[in-house]
């Protein structure tokens, strides 16, 4: 059987039965340097030397203010696997977090401003003109709430939703 899906970033973790090290397969395969190994590597070749392919474990979701770690490998069933830990920020990491999301927030509502900005054009807004927008003020209302976000945003920010252009019959 030859290996090709076993890798993480295209780059397979092993693991060495002797000493249970964990080294991507570049790494170990220096530990061998009078061995020329093919490519891909057959898992037989692999059992020959002493290694074990690491499979890929569950990778957790985590919330806003959490991050994952990489755990030691587990065997199960035969196979060894990744695993991977959920932390909690500290109050630190948590202030960083905030200050990322506050920019990203203000981004995002210069940038829904900058996509609404046709909704100024006097001609847009006209009602002698065929057609115009009919709910202007919709869009007043919208873009004044992204106004406040984008001049003084925060990392709890909560976004108003778009309205649909609603035209005049042509």
């Amino acid at each position: 059987m030859v290996i090709f899906s076993y890798c993480i970033g295209q780059i397979m973790l092993v693991r060495v039965r002797d000493t249970g090290e964990v080294m991507y397969l570049p790494q170990w395969e220096q530990t061998f340097p009078d061995t020329s190994f093919p490519n891909p590597i057959p898992v037989e070749t692999l059992n020959e030397f002493g290694a074990d392919v690491v499979l890929d474990g569950p990778y957790p979701s985590c919330g806003t203010y959490q991050y994952v770690i990489s755990g030691p490998v587990i065997e199960q069933d035969g196979a060894w696997y990744t695993s991977f830990t959920v932390v909690d920020m500290d109050a630190e990491q948590i202030a960083a977090k905030n200050a990322e999301i506050t920019a990203s927030n203000k981004t995002k509502a210069a940038n829904a401003l900058a996509a609404t900005d046709w909704t100024e054009v006097p001609s847009v807004t006209n009602t002698q003109n065929t057609p115009h927008l009919t709910n202007a003020a919709d869009f007043v209302t919208y873009r004044n709430a992204l106004r406040v976000i984008a001049v003084n945003p925060t990392f709890d920010a909560v976004f108003p939703t778009k309205p649909a252009e609603q035209w005049s019959n042509v």
